[in-house]
């Protein structure tokens, strides 16, 4: 059973429950599984991207499309003869979804969420106080172990009564791993037109992210 827990404009995270892996998906990535999972093919897929995407040449979308498909069929997210070499046609492609709401989330990340979601009630310095102390002295944070961290608060966030956007979920995993004795690296960044605010973790220099996040001006730390 794959659990979607987060599907907006920002992406799509899921979670293999037979495994306990999360794969996050970016907007891109998003609209491919949408139109995959609804009875769509390949070319359907890269239809979809080209008109939501002209800059992008189509080789580009196509090649682009065949990864995304090769990587979802070693997941085990959809049948092991779905490939690149087996989707040109205009068959649509079987892939599973979720029949019912994802599970509560662990304690861990619902517990930083709602430390982080309270130390950011104070004045902002203190939040950031906190998570330059958490991780000081400490060896990076694995990657893959981040991206994991990120959607498992992700998914405490959808259970959250209050306010748990990308700033109280990123300073909840700096924390955690801080806690596990690693570091986050909080960072924030701004989009100017429209000007949209943005906060994510960065692993061991590798930006870890649920979004299409790269179009972000990094304001903090300095790149």
């Amino acid at each position: 059973m794959i659990y979607h827990l987060l599907d907006d404009e920002r992406g799509l995270v899921l979670v293999d429950v037979r495994s306990g892996e999360c794969h996050v998906l970016n907007p891109p990535g998003l609209m491919t599984w949408s139109v995959l999972s609804t009875g769509g093919s390949r070319d359907d897929a890269v239809t979809a991207l080209a008109s939501r995407y002209p800059a992008v040449p189509g080789d580009r979308l196509r090649a682009d499309v065949d990864t995304l498909l090769n990587d979802l069929r070693q997941a085990g997210l959809v049948p092991g003869g779905v490939g690149p070499a087996s989707s040109h046609g205009p068959g649509p492609v079987a892939v599973p979804m979720a029949a019912e709401a994802p599970c509560r989330p662990g304690v861990k990340a619902a517990g930083f969420l709602v430390v982080a979601a309270l130390l950011l009630l104070l004045p902002f310095k203190v939040a950031h106080r906190v998570a330059s102390v958490a991780g000081r002295g400490r060896r990076p944070l694995d990657p893959m172990r981040a991206r994991r961290m990120v959607a498992e608060v992700s998914r405490a966030a959808g259970w959250f009564p209050g306010r748990a956007a990308c700033l109280q979920i990123s300073l909840a995993t700096v924390l955690w791993a801080g806690f596990l004795g690693r570091r986050a690296d909080w960072c924030f960044g701004v989009l100017p037109d429209p000007y949209t605010f943005h906060a994510w973790i960065e692993a061991d220099g590798e930006r870890v992210t649920t979004g299409d996040e790269p179009s972000y001006h990094r304001l903090w730390p300095l790149p």
